[in-house]
Formats: C-alpha cells, structure tokens, sequence
C-alpha cells in the first residue's frame, strides 16, 4: 500500500472517531446505527485496511459527512483527468470549408 494511502486511513480513522464522540455515541451506538460489529467500527476508527468502501461510505452518512464525499467522486473536478484527455483529443482543422453546392 502507498505510504499517503496508509495516512490518509490513518486521518479517516481519527475523523470517524472524533466525529462519533462528538455525538457522545460509543462505538457500540454507531455500530447499532451502522447495523454492523463493533469490530468494524473499530478498525475503521483505527485506519486499518479492510474495512468496505460501503462501510465507510454508511459512516459518513451516519456523521452528515456525505457532501464532502461528493467532491471526491465529482468527474467535473478531476482536473487532471480532464487536462489529460483533452490532451489526448485530436486538433481541430479550421478554415476547411467544403464546397456544398452540387
């Protein structure tokens, strides 16, 4: 797994964590919310890898976390993506014009 990746768990985890004690719920109240183990919660609220993309997607919306997803999967924000392909796209020919009078 890439270094950032394993960083970027790790801040998920103290997120999750920090979002669920602000609601003064204990892992066993999120995990009832979340209709799944408290193992899961916990490895989440850790960072470990494992842990179903669905799952942490569930928690998120169980913090009202779920807009700031939403900018992640936006395909309009993928600047790098979008800068690649219109790289990739060909030139356009312009002055051509065809003689339409047959």
């Amino acid at each position: 797994m890439f270094q950032e990746t394993e960083l970027n768990l790790k801040k998920l985890g103290d997120f999750l964590r920090l979002a669920r004690r602000r609601r003064g719920w204990r892992q066993e109240d999120a995990a009832e919310r979340l209709s799944v183990g408290i193992d899961t919660v916990k490895r989440a609220e850790k960072g470990q890898k494992g842990v179903s993309i669905g799952c942490i997607l569930n928690m998120l919306s169980l913090y009202q976390r779920m807009t700031a997803f939403q900018d992640v999967i936006d395909p309009s924000k993928d600047e790098v993506g979008i800068s690649q392909q219109a790289e990739r796209l060909p030139a356009r020919e312009t002055g051509r014009r065809y003689d339409t009078d047959f």
